[in-house]
This record gives structure tokens, sequence and C-alpha cells, in this order.
């Protein structure tokens, strides 16, 4: 009985070996008539043929998919870089890598998108390589790839696109460099920063300001002192709005004295967000000389503005409450800061729709600028949603 069981186990022992060994033969012969079919004479077949060599996915499927980007036919090749990105490896980076160089637009678009999913960085060399594509699509990928990487040592390929012919592959290599970041990158954005399009400008001294690093600062306060379009200033105010450098705020005093008044409010909310920023960094107060304003002497109100509950803003302690502030009791900057105070205080009374205190607010940021353009935006607006 007992020699009967021994036999019945062995049976099923071999014929499950046998089955596994069977299925192993099965999907080798499947992959061997996959590889055939990337030869056959349909079309359809050698398409077919790529794309279930990609789902299997085996590294020893690269070498045949690396013959079959020779196909005469466009729409084959892609679909055998389709199938490469589809395998991880240094092998399928480099059958990707003969891909970039290939003839047909369509086939270097889909190699670099490729590229994009291997997890190595010998997807690099292919990559700059297709920074010199005559297409400039596919420059463009190419770039944004590389500056996936995060590596400062691609800096100088991408400082060459900052000189292409081409406005988008200026503006991909300027958001790439931005990605990687560093002293490096500033060095390389500063080139672009008189670019013959305002557009990579802008681009450029947004990016600067996005890094937050105060290396950046004097390449942007120069720009200041440059005959530009109001939108590339007011992109350089924002940046050193984020860059919250003090060393700036001479540089965008100097530039308030030479602007129209109708385009000093975003200069001079500059200076004062960037006071607030530097707040508690020192207790060593920065003097700020600016040239003198000869101003009207301001009225006297009746009637004194009327702090909100909720949020009440005091003037500063050298300002009497109550009394009417002069403008020769006041430094520039005290005078920005208050200024500020009441700005805010009454957007926030807007916002609540307390409109006769907000306009009380912004009344007495008139009284100390008399042309402050935005409040009297401000007041108007409030005044039309009194009448509603």
């Amino acid at each position: 009985m007992e020699f009967g069981n021994w036999k019945l186990q062995r049976f099923f022992v071999f014929g499950f070996v046998f089955l596994i060994f069977s299925c192993l033969y099965a999907d080798e012969l499947l992959v061997q008539q996959y590889i055939k079919g990337l030869k056959d004479k349909k079309k359809s077949v050698r398409i077919e043929s790529a794309q279930k060599l990609g789902e299997i996915g085996k590294q020893d499927v690269v070498e045949p998919l690396r013959n079959a980007l020779n196909d005469k036919s466009d729409d084959v090749r892609v679909e055998v870089v389709k199938a490469l990105s589809k395998i991880q490896g240094d092998s399928a980076v480099s059958a990707l890598a003969v891909a970039v160089k290939d003839k047909d637009d369509d086939v270097r678009m889909a190699a670099v998108d490729s590229l994009s999913s291997q997890n190595s960085k010998a997807a690099i060399g292919p990559l700059i390589e297709a920074t010199k594509d005559k297409n400039n699509s596919v420059k463009k990928s190419a770039i944004n790839l590389l500056g996936t990487f995060s590596d400062s040592s691609l800096i100088p390929t991408l400082s060459n696109c900052l000189r292409d012919k081409n406005i988008n592959v200026r503006l991909s290599a300027v958001y790439a460099i931005g990605s990687i970041g560093g002293i490096d990158a500033i060095r390389a954005l500063s080139v672009v920063l008189n670019d013959k399009d305002e557009n990579v400008s802008v681009a450029a001294i947004n990016v600067l300001g996005a890094l937050g690093d105060q290396n950046a600062t004097p390449l942007l306060t120069a720009i200041l002192r440059q005959k530009r379009d109001i939108t590339v200033h007011n992109a350089v105010a924002d940046a050193l709005i984020n860059l919250g450098d003090k060393s700036a705020i001479p540089s965008i005093v100097e530039f308030l004295e030479k602007i129209d008044e109708e385009d000093k409010g975003k200069f001079r909310e500059a200076i004062i967000k960037i006071l607030d920023k530097n707040k508690s960094a020192s207790s060593k107060k920065e003097t700020v000389k600016i040239k003198p304003v000869e101003l009207p002497t301001p009225t006297v109100h009746e009637t004194p503005s009327v702090q909100p509950a909720e949020t009440p803003v005091q003037p500063p302690s050298v300002v009497p409450q109550g009394q009417q502030v002069s403008q020769t009791q006041l430094s520039q900057e005290e005078k920005l800061k208050l200024m500020g105070q009441y700005y805010s205080a009454g957007v926030t009374l807007y916002e609540k729709r307390e409109y006769e205190k907000a306009i009380a607010e912004w009344e007495e940021v008139l009284k100390l600028d008399p042309n402050h353009k935005q409040s009297k935006k401000m007041i108007e607006k409030a005044k039309k949603q009194m009448k509603k």
C-alpha cells in the first residue's frame, strides 16, 4: 500500500515539473515567434510583434528590438522605441540612444520620451545629444528631462541652449536650469536677463526670484538701472520680494525717482514687503536715503479714523495717536511702513464690507502720499459699493 502511494506521489511530482517546463518552453516559443514577427512582410505584424515584446519586457528581447530600429517603416520604429521604454537597464538605454539619431522626427521624439522612463543616469548622454536636434520639439523635451536630474554638471549644456534661435527652446532651458539651482544656475541665467525677447528675460527673472538665493540680488537690481519695459521691471520687483534682501532697497528707491507716478505702487509695495521680511532679522535699522518729495500740507480730518475692533492696526510709537502726522517727523522707511499698515487695514475692512472705515484708512495713506494710486482706486471702489 505504501509502495503504491510512493509511486502516485512520484507521478504527481514528475507531472508538475513537466508542466512547469512545458510552460517555460511555450513562453520561449512565443518570444521567438514575436522576434521572428519583427521581420514579417506585413507592417501590422511587425508592429504587433514589437508591442508584444515590449509587454514581455525581458532583457533578452532588447537586441532583436534594437535590430528592428533599422525597419524601413517609421511607424514600426516608433513602436519599437515604445517597446524599449518598457524595459529597464543600460542595454535598453543604449538601444534608445540609436533611436535618438533616427532620420524621422516622430521616432526621435518617441526616443526622448522613452528615455524619461529609464531610471538611469545612462540616459543623460543620449539626452544631451538630443539637445542638438534640428527639431525644436525634440530639443525642448530633452532639455526638460535634463532639468529633472538636478545635476549641476549639466548646466553648461543647458547654457548652450539659452542661445538657441527658438524662443521656446530658450524658455525650456531657463526652467531646466532653474530646476537644478545653485550658484552655477544663477551665473547661467544672467546671460538671458537681456534676452532679445522680453518673455525670456521675465522668465529668467522669475526663476531667480523663485530660487531664493540672495546672490541673485545684484543681477536683479542692475536691471532697474536699465531702460526696460515696465513689465520687466515689475518682474524684478516680485523677484526681489521673494529674495527679501534689504540690500536691494537703495536700488529700488533710486528707481522710484525715475519712473512715472502711476508705476510706483509696485515698488513701494516691494520696499514694504522686504522690510517686513527683515523685521526680526536685525535690531539695527538700515537708513534709506530718498530724495525729498515736496507734498502739499495734508488737511486735518474733523473725524479721526476708526480702527476695526477685530483687527486693530496701531500706528508706530513715533506717531501720537489721534494727532495729525507730520511729513518731517517720519523717516522715509517709517513712512512706507505706516502707509503699508493703513493700506492693509483698509483692505481688511473692505473685505468685511465696512466701506466707510476702509475709506478712512486709505485716506490716511493719502495724507502721507497724496498720489498713492492704489488707495485712490480702492476709495472709488468702496464708494461704488456703498451706492449699491
